[in-house]
């Protein structure tokens, strides 16, 4: 891993003006109580399992942002800049030659949440759906993995699926991808894909919209020869 975590906020504890002249140890060597006493930035971090602030997807909340812009102590931001900035290099190593599409069928080079999630084929899975779950697997990822498959779209049982992703209501495009891919595979998924965002579909919004798995994937199917 390249990315050095000084700090629960995202402050470099090797250039602050501060260690040295209060014999500071750092919020991460003291367990969130610096020198000037407990840290409400790393009680959170902590209480929520994070290593960092960047790692956290309320980023950047009322509690950082406090401390960020502190008229004292603060940097203008700058904290949540650098948590921000080691979130995406974690996420660029741990995605490094991995399949960008999903378990279940979301695509994430092109998902919402790619910023700071490495994908559940990753060691660095954050997918929101995930965190769910006290294992950090949903339900799709842990029963394609029993089952030997390299995802739901090899499932003899798909269409009738209701597991994890596929139960969640208001929410179609994982399912109706994941049966797209089965027809036409991956590589079509993913050329198809990028011709509807680039023809102006909001992905993966515009598919939810259509209130239906057999509607968004319809709505797909459109744009194979577009």
């Amino acid at each position: 891993m390249s990315v050095n975590i000084e700090s629960y906020c995202g402050l470099k504890c090797s250039t602050c003006q501060y260690k040295l002249a209060n014999k500071c140890k750092g919020c991460m060597a003291t367990g969130g109580k610096p020198f000037h006493g407990v840290c409400d930035v790393a009680q959170c971090a902590n209480n929520k399992k994070k290593r960092f602030c960047g790692e956290c997807e309320c980023i950047p909340c009322d509690t950082l942002n406090a401390y960020a812009f502190d008229k004292e102590h603060g940097d203008e931001g700058q904290r949540i800049e650098n948590c921000q900035n080691m979130k995406k290099t974690l996420v660029k190593e741990a995605r490094e030659g991995l399949d960008p599409i999903s378990i279940c069928g979301h695509h994430c080079d092109y998902c919402f949440l790619g910023q700071w999630c490495g994908g559940c084929r990753s060691q660095y899975n954050c997918c929101a759906f995930s965190t769910l779950f006290e294992d950090g697997l949903c339900p799709n990822v842990t029963c394609s993995q029993e089952k030997g498959l390299d995802g739901c779209y090899d499932c003899a049982n798909l269409k009738s699926c209701t597991k994890g992703y596929y139960g969640q209501e208001n929410e179609y495009i994982a399912k109706a991808t994941a049966l797209f891919i089965k027809t036409y595979g991956k590589e079509a998924y993913t050329k198809t894909l990028i011709k509807a965002i680039e023809a102006g579909t909001d992905y993966p919004k515009s598919f939810d919209a259509t209130g239906s798995v057999e509607a968004a994937l319809k709505l797909l199917e459109s744009f194979i020869n577009a």
